[in-house]
């Protein structure tokens, strides 16, 4: 799939009740009808949302390399600085410390919005 406005092809499908809701990495949304509605999109079993469902592709695959490097080495996580870690990350990664911001902000606000 790719952006109607823009081409980018770095896209979120978030199902929704109403209806799904699309929004490329540029910022363009669009909202597209279920199949009861007279769209083309399948309802799902389940509206609940995790985080790899707000993620870009490029941030899933991020987000799985970070995981893998703390469950790798949990010790240097839990007994370092913040700096040591985002260093860390950028090395092993191999991401810069503003996607990885990026990445981290989204997962916070995230988990914001789950505990209301």
């Amino acid at each position: 799939m790719k952006c109607k406005e823009c081409n980018e092809v770095e896209i979120i499908k978030i199902e929704q009740l109403q209806h799904v809701k699309f929004q490329c990495k540029q910022g363009h949304i669009w909202f597209e009808e279920y199949v009861d509605q007279g769209g083309s999109e399948t309802r799902p079993a389940s509206y609940k949302m995790e985080i790899q469902d707000i993620l870009f592709p490029s941030e899933k695959q991020l987000y799985k390399e970070i995981l893998y490097e703390i469950d790798k080495n949990e010790k240097f996580f839990t007994s370092s600085s913040p700096k040591e870690i985002m260093n860390y990350l950028i090395e092993k990664c191999n991401h810069s410390k503003t996607d990885i911001y990026k990445l981290f902000k989204k997962i916070n606000d995230f988990d914001k919005t789950k505990s209301k």
